[in-house]
C-alpha cells in the first residue's frame, strides 16, 4: 500500500457495504468504474481511518490492487481492467453481505416484465447476447451476475455488460456500431457497454423470472432458431452456474426446484448475436415458450443414464441375480420426466433421466434384481431384454458405486 500519494485518498461507500474501498492516486480509475456501474449509488468522500481490505493505487510501476482476505497485491494494465476487477470484487462483497441471496452466473434481460436467464460457464455468450438485446432496445439486468431472491425474483446487480476485443467480424454492422456509441472504460481486451438511460436496471432493482435458456453459438452462420429443452436442463445449469459454493444441496435445491416446475426452458441456437436475440424475444411475447416443459422431451430410450461427479474408473460390475433397494441416506427430487437424487453423506447431486427414474420407482416398490429390472424395462418399451438388461447393470453399478443403491437383505 503507498505511503504517499499525489492526489487525496478516496474511499467509495455504497449502500449496505460502507466505506468498501479506498483509491489512491487513481482518479482515472475511480471515473472507470462510475461509468462501469452506472446501476450502482455510488458515493465518494475523503478518506478517513483505517483503509478497506479492497483497495487500489498508482505508483511510478502502474496500477495495483489488493487481492481481498490476503497481503499480496496485483498490477493492473489499464484503468478499464481496473474496473472490471474492482467491480467482481464489489459484487462478491455484495453477495456476502446478504446470505438471503443465491448468485447466480448468468446473463438477464427484461421481456414482457419477466427476466430470459442464461446461466452459462465464462466465454459462452452471456455477454455477447445481453448486449444485443440492450442494441435491441431491451433492458438488461445483467451480462454477468444476477442476485436471486428468498421469493424467487431476480434483482440486478446495476454493472454495465463487458465484451472481449476484437469482436468477432462476422457479428452485423449494426451490433458492432451499437458498441461503438455505447461505449464505456474499455482497453486492448475489454471494452464496457453503457447502455442509454433506463436500458440497464438499477442495483437490487428486482423482477420476477420468465424463461430460462441454454446458449448454443456457432462461429458458422445459421439462422437463430428456439428448441425445447427437458427441466433438467435447467435445473442442472443452475446447479452448476452459481456462488452458493458454501450452501448445502438439499437448500440449492429448495431454491431452484421450485422455479423449474413452472420455467420454460429453452436452448438459442444462433451465429450472430443481434439476430439470436430478436429471435429469442420475438419467442418469448409470443408465448412460444408454453410448449416447453411437456411430456416428451426427456429421453425415452431403453438406455439408463446417471449423472454425478466426473468418474475416474471403469464402471463396476454388480451381481445380476440378486436383489437390489434404494441406499438409505439419498434425497429425491423428481423433475418432468427426470429425478434428482442427492446422496447426503457426499453432498453429491445425481441425474436420473426417463429410464434411470423408472428403475428408481421399481426398486421403492421391491427389492430387484438387474435381470428382474432388465426384463421389465425390456417389456415397457418393447426392446431386446438382453441389451436392456445390460444397460441397466451398467446403471446399477454407476447407481452402487454413487451409494444410492445397496444389496438388499
Amino acid at each position: 500500500m503507498p505511503l504517499a500519494a499525489d492526489t487525496a485518498p478516496v474511499d467509495v461507500t455504497l449502500p449496505g457495504l460502507g466505506h468498501c474501498l479506498r483509491v489512491y492516486n487513481a482518479p482515472e480509475v475511480l471515473e472507470a468504474l462510475v461509468r462501469a456501474m452506472p446501476g450502482w449509488p455510488l458515493r465518494r468522500e475523503p478518506a478517513a481511518g483505517v483503509s478497506p481490505g479492497l483497495y487500489v493505487y498508482r505508483d511510478g510501476e502502474g496500477l495495483w490492487q489488493s487481492d481481498p482476505g490476503t497481503a499480496e497485491e496485483f498490477m493492473l494494465p489499464s484503468s478499464a481492467s481496473a474496473a472490471c476487477s474492482l467491480a467482481a470484487d464489489l459484487l462478491s462483497l455484495r453477495l456476502e453481505h446478504d446470505n438471503e441471496l443465491v448468485g447466480l452466473h448468468c446473463g438477464s434481460v427484461e421481456i414482457d416484465g419477466r427476466l430470459a436467464l442464461f446461466p452459462q460457464s465464462s466465454r459462452a455468450g452471456k455477454s455477447t447476447l445481453a448486449t444485443a438485446f440492450a442494441a435491441a432496445g431491451y433492458r438488461l439486468f445483467g451480462d454477468d451476475v444476477l442476485g436471486l431472491t428468498p421469493a424467487g425474483k431476480g434483482m440486478a446487480m446495476g454493472v454495465a455488460p463487458r465484451l472481449r476485443l476484437p469482436l468477432p467480424t462476422s457479428f452485423s454492422a449494426e451490433f458492432a456500431d451499437y458498441t461503438r456509441r455505447r461505449a464505456g472504460p474499455e482497453d486492448d481486451r475489454y471494452r464496457f457497454v453503457v447502455p442509454p438511460d433506463g436500458g440497464l436496471a438499477r442495483s437490487e432493482e428486482t423482477r420476477p423470472l420468465g424463461a430460462l435458456v441454454l446458449l448454443e453459438r456457432h462461429d458458422a452462420p445459421v439462422a437463430p432458431e428456439a428448441l425445447p429443452l427437458a427441466p433438467g436442463e435447467g435445473l442442472l445449469q443452475l446447479l452448476c452456474q452459481n456462488f452458493a459454493r458454501e450452501t448445502p444441496p438439499e437448500a440449492l435445491m429448495a431454491r431452484f426446484m421450485p422455479l423449474m416446475q413452472h420455467l420454460p426452458c429453452l436452448l438459442l441456437r444462433y451465429s450472430e448475436p443481434l439476430a439470436g436475440a430478436r429471435h429469442l424475444a420475438q419467442v418469448l411475447e409470443r408465448g412460444e415458450s408454453k410448449l416447453i416443459g411437456k411430456k416428451g422431451f426427456a429421453d425415452t430410450g431403453p438406455a439408463p443414464a446417471v449423472g454425478a461427479a466426473a468418474h475416474s474408473a471403469e464402471t463396476p460390475a454388480v451381481a445380476r441375480d440378486a436383489p437390489w433397494q434404494p441406499g438409505t441416506h439419498v434425497n429425491v427430487y423428481p423433475l418432468g420426466d427426470e429425478l434428482f437424487l442427492i446422496h447426503t453423506p457426499s453432498g453429491e447431486i445425481h441425474r436420473l433421466n426417463l429410464t434411470g427414474r423408472l428403475v428408481w420407482q421399481l426398486l421403492q416398490h421391491e427389492a430387484l434384481t438387474v435381470n428382474e429390472l432388465g426384463e421389465l424395462l425390456a417389456d415397457y418399451f418393447a426392446a431386446p431384454a438382453g441389451a436392456v438388461t445390460d444397460d441397466v447393470a451398467t446403471l446399477m453399478g454407476e447407481l452402487h458405486r454413487a451409494g444410492l443403491v445397496a444389496p438388499a437383505g
